[in-house]
C-alpha cells in the first residue's frame, strides 16, 4: 500500500492510500458473498452468486463498501504506522477511487504544546478575614431553617404563609385545580398576581382574580393563557424565628454553647474563603500559563471539552428536576446557540488542561500507587455502611482512571501554584 501524508490543518494530517488491486481479490469476493447472502439474488443460494453478477446489479462501490467494513481499520492501522501518526481522535475517511482503491484519511493527531519560561510566574494569594457580620449571616439562616410556623388572625403579608385551594378556569373553558397549596408570601413568588392578591387576606377568606401567564411560563399548560382563579385561604401563618441563644446552638449540632457554634462557623468561613482565595490565585497562575505557552490542537479536541461541558450541565440539570430543552426553552435558545455560547468557555478550559499537562511532565510530576489508595479511602468514607462497596466500584476501571486523573491533576496545580507563589523552584527550563 502506498500512502503520501500532507499536514491540512492544525494537528491534522490527510493520508491519500492506494491499494495494490491484488490484495483486494479474496476480500472483495468475501464482501460480495456477503451482501449476496443477506441479497439473495434469483436462481442462487444465498452467498453463493458469481462476483461479477453482484459487481453487475450491486455496483463496485457498494461491495467496495461492504469491504471496507471488514478491512478498513486494517488499512488505516498500516496508514498509521507507515507515517508514524499517533491519532488523537477517529479518523474521517473517503472512499477517492473504487477501481484502484484510493483512501483518504483525515486524521486529527496530539496536540503539541510548548511552555514559556514558567518559572517567572508570580501571583499572591489575597489574605482572607472573617468579619462579625459573616458570621451573623450564617446564624440568621440557621434560625430561619429552624422557625416554625404559627396560625395567624391577622391579613397576610410579605414573609407569611398561607394554604389555598384555587380552581382556575381558562378561556377555552378548561380547569386547572389544586387544593391545600402552601405558598410562601415573598417577592419571588410567581405568577406576581399571587402575590398581589394573597397579600391582605385572612383564613377563611375567598377571592377571584385574573392571572396572564408569560408565553415562557415554565408550565406549558398555562404558558401564555389567561386564567381567572378562585381562591380559598384555608390557613396562613407566621415565620417565627427561634432565639439567638445557647439551646439554638445545641440544636444545630453537637455544641454547647452558642460562642462554641459561632467559633465552629467562623471556622468554616475562613477555610471557604482561603479555598476561594487559592482557587482565584490558581486561575491566574494557569491562565498566564496558557499565555506563555504555544500550543497546536485539533478542532476536534474543542469539540469533544464543549461537548462534555453540555453533557455536565445537562446532567447537573437533571439533578434539579429540569432538562437541557427545558431550560433552552426558558431561554429561547436553539441547543446550537448554547453550543456557541460554551465553546469559547470549552476552548480555554482546554487550553488550561493542555498546558498543565505539559507543565507535569516537565515537572516530573507522576501519581503513585498509595496516594490514589488514600483518595479512593477518603471518596469512599462518607457512605457509611456502604463505603466497602463504593470503595470495590472507586478500585477499578473507568471510576479508577478518573480518580486517578483528578490526583494528578491536583499534584500538578498545587506544585504550579507552589512556584508561582515563590515557594519552590521549578524543573530546569526547556532548552527546545
Amino acid at each position: 500500500m502506498k500512502v503520501t501524508k500532507e499536514k491540512t490543518g492544525a494537528c491534522e494530517y490527510t493520508l491519500n492510500a492506494e491499494v495494490e488491486a491484488e490484495r483486494l481479490v479474496t476480500p472483495l469476493r468475501q464482501a460480495a458473498q456477503r451482501l449476496s447472502k443477506r441479497r439473495p439474488l434469483a436462481g442462487f443460494r444465498p452467498g453463493k452468486a458469481p462476483y461479477a453478477l453482484v459487481e453487475r446489479l450491486f455496483g463496485k462501490q457498494l461491495i467496495v463498501d461492504e469491504m471496507l467494513e471488514s478491512i478498513g481499520s486494517q488499512l488505516y492501522q498500516e496508514a498509521l504506522k507507515e507515517t508514524e501518526l499517533d491519532p488523537y481522535a477517529v479518523a474521517h475517511v473517503d472512499v477517492v477511487q473504487a477501481d484502484p482503491l484510493q483512501l483518504k484519511f483525515v486524521v486529527p493527531v496530539q496536540p503539541e504544546v510548548k511552555l514559556g519560561d514558567y518559572h517567572t510566574i508570580r501571583v499572591q494569594s489575597k489574605p482572607v478575614s472573617v468579619a462579625a457580620g459573616d458570621v451573623d449571616q450564617v446564624l440568621e439562616r440557621i434560625r430561619d431553617a429552624n422557625a416554625v410556623w404559627s396560625p395567624i388572625e391577622r391579613a397576610a403579608k410579605l414573609g407569611d404563609q398561607v394554604q389555598i385551594d384555587a380552581l382556575g378556569s381558562k378561556d377555552d373553558g378548561t380547569k386547572t385545580e389544586q387544593k391545600d397549596l402552601t405558598l410562601e408570601i415573598t417577592e419571588d413568588l410567581m405568577p406576581p398576581e399571587f402575590r398581589q392578591n394573597l397579600v391582605g387576606t385572612k383564613a377563611g377568606e375567598s377571592k377571584e382574580f385574573d392571572v396572564e401567564y408569560a408565553a415562557d411560563f415554565r408550565d406549558k399548560d398555562l404558558a401564555g393563557k389567561r386564567v381567572h382563579f378562585a381562591v380559598t385561604v384555608k390557613s396562613a401563618k407566621q415565620k417565627e424565628l427561634p432565639e439567638l441563644n445557647d439551646e439554638l446552638a445545641k440544636g444545630a449540632g453537637s455544641y454547647e454553647t452558642l460562642e462554641q457554634l459561632r467559633a465552629k462557623i467562623e471556622t468554616e468561613l475562613r477555610s471557604q474563603k482561603e479555598a476561594e482565595a487559592k482557587d482565584a490565585a490558581l486561575t491566574e497562575a494557569l491562565d498566564a500559563l496558557v499565555a506563555q505557552a504555544s500550543m497546536e490542537y485539533p478542532a476536534v479536541a474543542v469539540e469533544n471539552e464543549t461537548a462534555n461541558m453540555l453533557e455536565s450541565y445537562s446532567q447537573r440539570l437533571q439533578n434539579r428536576g429540569f432538562t437541557l430543552q427545558g431550560y433552552l426553552d426558558m431561554m429561547k435558545k436553539t441547543p446550537l446557540q448554547f453550543h456557541d455560547e460554551m465553546r469559547p468557555q470549552a476552548e480555554r478550559r482546554l487550553k488550561r488542561a493542555l498546558s498543565l499537562t505539559k507543565f507535569a511532565q516537565t515537572e516530573g510530576i507522576k501519581v503513585e500507587p498509595g496516594e490514589v489508595e488514600q483518595e479512593v479511602d477518603r471518596l469512599s468514607q462518607p457512605y457509611g455502611e456502604k463505603a466497602g462497596d463504593v470503595k470495590a466500584i472507586f478500585s477499578g476501571g473507568e471510576p479508577l482512571r478518573t480518580i486517578t486523573s483528578d490526583v494528578f491533576s491536583r499534584k500538578a496545580q498545587d506544585r504550579l501554584l507552589a512556584i508561582a507563589t515563590g515557594q519552590v523552584e521549578g524543573a530546569a527550563k526547556e532548552t527546545t
